[in-house]
């Protein structure tokens, strides 16, 4: 069986890509736990604080803040008593995430849309044809304008349906 991996922070902050200074905040701040020192000091990173920081990590793409990933972490210290609320915060992160995946979705939609539309625009230019006429939401005098709508929470957005229905453009 082979021995856990352990990093110095150099090396933890190397396979993360998080600088000294982030992880050494993150240590202060409570998010990285069981943080190991070697008789002179030094840091070492095991197998419990980097699981600490990877969900720490996971959590903060989910749109929580730091405070509230520590409140998370906390929690974690009390046990099944805590379960309810810690579930709670993990079903508000997943519905962070399910809308992050939704936004970048729709932005994946946008740009393949003006993909399409310069191709095609680029292909009219060949042909010696206006590209304007091929697309004009991107070539129009220098603009690029995307069509847009209202939200039912009264946000401005794309209008997807309309891209995706380019016929109507």
């Amino acid at each position: 069986m082979s021995k856990p991996a352990r990093y110095s922070i150099s090396a933890l902050s190397r396979k993360t890509g998080l600088s000294v200074h982030t992880l050494r905040f993150y240590e202060k701040e409570g998010i990285i736990r069981h943080v190991e020192r070697t008789a002179s000091g030094r840091r070492v990173y095991g197998e419990d604080s980097i699981g600490c920081l990877i969900g720490a990590l996971c959590l903060k793409q989910a749109r929580m803040t730091l405070v509230q990933i520590k409140e998370f972490f906390d929690l974690t210290v009390r046990g099944k008593e805590s379960l309810p609320h810690r579930l709670e915060m993990l079903t508000d992160a997943r519905r962070n995430l399910e809308d992050l995946k939704s936004n970048i979705g729709k932005s994946i939609k946008l740009v393949d849309f003006f993909i399409d539309g310069a191709n095609a625009a680029l292909a009219a230019m060949a042909n010696g044809e206006n590209p304007d006429e091929a697309f004009p939401l991107l070539t129009r005098e220098g603009i690029a304008t995307i069509p847009t709508m209202m939200t039912d929470e009264g946000r401005l957005e794309p209008d997807m349906p309309r891209i995706l229905d380019d016929s109507e453009l």
